[in-house]
């Protein structure tokens, strides 16, 4: 296409938004300062956005058998806290009590699947003996312990033989018996209100009253500092009982009492749930502001310092990143403050430092602020986004700020004129960078993840944000900016650039044929070993713990002692045996299910396994007082009915129809060899097994037991929707029969009624089908294959999105070639970066490298039009790159490094998170800038002709949009 087809297009979308931005400045501005405000408004009541479900990969195969066995089996959303006895062991008095105390307090506190809650003290954890006349079991605590008073040694004597009896020792019971442990899974959605998890509300609640109970030696009681009153400080739900006006907790009256004390900032905006008790005896749920209570710090008679408590689980780890969550914002204020500073020495005007920021905070305000309005909230493990935003948006607006002062101190020009040919300039370039940086940022969003899938609309929308204040707002107030004496500026702005004249003339070597032909050498070694190293990347975690934190955080911590002291630890993967109806009566069937459960128990990496076929061994045994020789699996129907009869639904083992067993698979850790290990056993043993069964069998084949399990799993999702469907009715506040009557039901439930007669049809018998997966490993074992999948076809998207955006930025195949070959450069070297400090590559980091292009891209297109401007305008190519450097470069130069420093404040966060992500971008950052500056123009010496000169003609700069 010509250029004058080019310059014609791009002068017509100038011609039209001029008069916008520059012939009704003030209306313009008010109306922007007045939306401005509006979003204000709006992101003031953002909150954080945590979920589970949205982190993980819903559709993936392995997910589909997690939400299908999730009700029968629990999920992975799991809370575990282990009591550990300082000394001795647990059997007395005092520890029980406390461990009756934290099981309450798990079970009721708010989502909490009760059903799946097990300790020692829960009916669902029992033993079961031989004694004379018969079979006998029971709940592991005796009905006769005494609730309120110390147990006789008699008692704690039985406990101990029960303890050892129900083969919960390692699970339940630590390894020396010195603690113990309560689990409990979370449910993402209340099946009674319809409403989402909270999760800092529960981890709050999870810190304060499980541990904070028994390990504060202090108790804080919030009393109102002034009647609470219903409209005026507390906002009455649907059908709640309360009206405006009501007199909710009178002044003095104690709303809640707390074990872990509020911080200054805290107290300003949490939020305490507690209980309002009616006239008629029952209870409300109300959630109380902080900031209406006065404390009370009194003695907590509960502390119990000989009792360490341990906790961990995702709404504890969300909890923990929400509480830093002040510190995270207090580094992004210090990339700030450090950001106006060097702005300020950079231009030498404090206005003009200000100025970028004052547009970036406003962007990221406009993005808070549509993101409310889209009813989302800000995920606690995307807090990155806003400051990359940021960091584009100070990189736009130190490259018009620059171009501005250019434009007064070389011109000669007033400050409406200058910012009026600034736009001009730079306003088609600037734009297509952003839309660049948009379009890169939605191809993440083709990541099907809800987090990810949020983190691109966040990011869209705050680039869309950047467009608006970058090159509307900035080019209005730099109307309105003086500059005192033109010829005192001027003079000064000469001195300031001089000082790096000799850097520049240096740098523009780069376009002499040695230097250039000598980057790129050095360009393909570094290429050559960022392809060798980046196959190191781990997929995954590449530590143990939670990487999110650091190794020393008390998560971490209650983690390791979790691991050292219980077998099962705190990584645990389902592997659900799926088989016919009452087939664990079956020999057939429980031999395939132990043979994988031996086989993952000889697998490097796996601390220990429990199936149904394990525990039926052990109730065989028993049978004959408790002989050795007899801990096998009973081959006769009636015995091995008789062993699992002992084993129930709730324990955890079995469904109620006896067709789905999972194979608990407790791991050492979960880091990703380990995880791919274990699930490379698992699907080697499904294909094995299925193969000998088939050499035995000949009445079926594969081809009829995949069509019976794919009708199985489409029997599950059915089911699946119509409770969600049942759910959102409920919600409604449709009654039953309301909602049985809804011809949606109606039809729903017709179709789950077929597809189970159809499956009920398929009566062949088939081999087991150990289904991957369920448990906090196979939801990771799921996000792992989906990153090792889609990671590099979606940078290759995102590259294709950019490289469509950088054609129609200039229609020339060299601008390809000079912005493109850079960033690819820098993206392959920051896998080996990731691969040499340890960054595993998963779903929190796979946005980051790719976001991160956005800053590169910035950079070259800056870099590639100034020069080829110049070289359109006459100029030789060292010339016309010495210009280019004193234009736009310098800019260049000056954000990379500047945005460096600000993240390099990260490397002192309290998050491993914020950590690894700091050194990550100061590379991304300081290596886009090299590639910017050192390679673009390297290459670009082989492909840019500069134009002839007339005779007598002198080289100008020559916009060519």
């Amino acid at each position: 296409m010509s250029d004058s087809a080019t310059e014609s297009r791009a002068h017509k979308i100038l011609r039209a938004i001029e008069p916008l931005i520059y012939a009704r400045r003030k209306l313009t501005m008010g109306i922007l300062l007045i939306i401005t405000a509006f979003f204000a408004y709006e992101a003031s009541k953002i909150q954080p956005d945590a979920g589970f479900d949205k982190s993980i990969p819903l559709k993936h195969p392995y997910m589909q058998v997690y939400k299908q066995y999730q009700e029968e089996f629990g999920g992975a959303n799991t809370i575990l806290v282990a009591l550990m006895q300082k000394d001795g062991d647990i059997y007395n008095s005092k520890f029980l009590h406390r461990l009756k105390q934290v099981t309450d307090a798990v079970f009721f506190l708010p989502h909490i699947d009760r059903s799946q809650v097990q300790s020692l003290l829960t009916p669902n954890v029992t033993y079961i003996e031989v004694v004379e006349g018969g079979f006998f079991g029971t709940n592991v605590i005796p009905a006769d312990y005494p609730a309120d008073t110390d147990a006789t040694p008699e008692m704690l004597a039985k406990v101990k033989d029960h303890v050892g009896k129900a083969n919960i020792i390692g699970r339940l019971v630590s390894n020396n018996q010195h603690g113990a442990m309560v689990q409990a899974d979370l449910l993402e959605i209340d099946p009674v209100t319809g409403e989402k998890l909270d999760y800092g509300q529960v981890a709050h609640l999870i810190e304060d009253k499980v541990r904070g109970q028994f390990a504060s030696p202090y108790k804080y009681i919030y009393k109102a500092k002034h009647d609470i009153v219903v409209g005026k400080d507390y906002k009455a739900r649907l059908n709640s009982p309360f009206k405006d006006g009501d007199v909710l907790f009178k002044q003095g009256e104690v709303v809640v009492e707390g074990y872990v004390p509020l911080g200054a900032w805290q107290t300003f905006i949490t939020d305490l749930p507690t209980l309002k008790h009616l006239d008629d005896g029952s209870a409300v749920d109300v959630v109380i502001k902080a900031r209406l209570l006065d404390v009370e710090q009194v003695k907590n008679d509960d502390y119990t310092p000989d009792i360490e408590i341990h906790i961990v689980g995702f709404a504890k780890v969300v909890g923990d990143v929400i509480d830093a969550t002040q510190e995270v914002v207090g580094f992004f204020l210090l990339t700030l403050v450090m950001t106006m500073i060097l702005l300020w020495l950079y231009v030498g005007n404090f206005k003009l430092a200000v100025l970028p920021l004052v547009c970036s905070i406003t962007a990221v305000i406009w993005e808070f602020g549509l993101l409310r309005l889209l009813g989302k909230g800000l995920d606690p493990f995307a807090i990155l986004v806003p400051f990359l935003i940021l960091a584009v948006s100070v990189s736009h607006g130190v490259q018009y700020v620059n171009a501005w002062v250019g434009e007064i101190a070389d011109n000669g020009r007033n400050s409406f004129d200058a910012s009026l040919f600034t736009w001009r300039r730079l306003a088609i370039y600037g734009t297509m960078a952003i839309m660049t940086d948009v379009a890169g940022f939605a191809m993440i969003g083709f990541i099907p993840v809800g987090i990810i899938q949020e983190m691109a609309l966040n990011a869209c929308l705050g680039m869309a944000a950047i467009i608006v204040t970058n090159k509307v707002m900035m080019p209005i107030w730099l109307t309105w900016v003086g500059v005192g004496d033109p010829k005192a500026f001027k003079a000064k702005q000469d001195r300031r650039d001089s000082i790096f004249d000799g850097f520049w003339h240096l740098l523009s070597n780069m376009t002499n044929p040695k230097p250039a032909i000598t980057a790129l050498l050095v360009c393909a070694v570094l290429l050559g070993w960022g392809l060798w190293k980046g196959k190191d990347l781990q997929i995954g975690d590449s530590q143990k713990g939670v990487p999110e934190l650091l190794p020393d955080s008390r998560y971490n911590n209650d983690n390791a002692a979790i691991v050292s002291n219980f077998a099962l630890g705190t990584d645990l993967i389902k592997v659900i045996a799926e088989t016919d109806a009452d087939a664990c009566i079956k020999a057939g069937v429980m031999d395939q299910i132990y043979g994988l459960s031996w086989k993952l128990d000889n697998t490097q990496g796996v601390q220990s396994t429990l199936s149904l076929p394990e525990l039926s061994r052990l109730v065989y045994s028993i049978f004959v007082e408790g002989s050795p020789k007899f801990y096998v699996l009973a081959r006769n129907k009636d015995a091995l009915g008789q062993a699992i009869k002992p084993i129930t639904p709730p324990t955890g083992m079995l469904n109620e129809s006896c067709s789905a067993m999972p194979i608990w698979t407790f791991l050492g850790d979960h880091r990703a060899v380990t995880i791919k290990r274990v699930v490379q056993q698992v699907e080697d043993y499904n294909d094995g097994n299925a193969k000998d069964f088939f050499e035995t069998h000949k009445d079926v084949d594969a081809k009829y037991c995949e069509t019976k399990n794919e009708a199985r799993r489409a029997n599950g999702l059915q089911k699946l929707k119509l409770q969600h469907l049942t759910e959102v009715l409920h919600k409604k506040g449709l009654s039953d029969d309301q909602v049985n009557a809804d011809p949606g039901i109606a039809e729903q439930q017709k179709i789950l009624s077929d597809g189970q007669d159809s499956f009920k049809a398929m009566d062949k018998e088939c081999p087991v089908n150990f289904a991957l997966a369920s448990g906090n490993v196979g939801v990771m074992a799921a996000t792992n294959e989906l990153v090792e999948k889609l990671e590099r076809p979606i940078l290759y998207m995102v590259y294709a999105a950019i490289i469509v955006c950088v054609f129609i930025s200039f229609f020339e195949w060299q601008s390809l070639v000079c912005i493109m070959l850079p960033l690819a450069l820098v993206s392959m070297l920051a896998y080996a970066v990731m691969a040499v400090l340890g960054i595993g590559m998963k779903i929190a980091t796979l946005p980051v490298v790719a976001l991160a292009v956005g800053i590169g891209v910035d950079y070259g297109i800056y870099v590639y039009a100034t020069m080829a401007d110049a070289c359109a305008g006459g100029y030789s190519l060292k010339e016309g790159y010495f210009k280019t450097l004193k234009m736009t470069g310098k800019a260049v130069v000056f954000t990379g490094i500047t945005l460096g420093f600000g993240v390099a404040t990260w490397l002192f966060s309290g998050l491993q998170f914020q950590r690894d992500m700091g050194k990550l971008l100061v590379f991304m950052f300081t290596a886009n800038m090299f590639g910017a500056i050192l390679i673009l123009p390297a290459i670009a010496s082989f492909l840019l002709k500069p134009r002839k000169l007339e005779p007598g003609e002198k080289p100008v700069m020559v916009s060519r949009h």
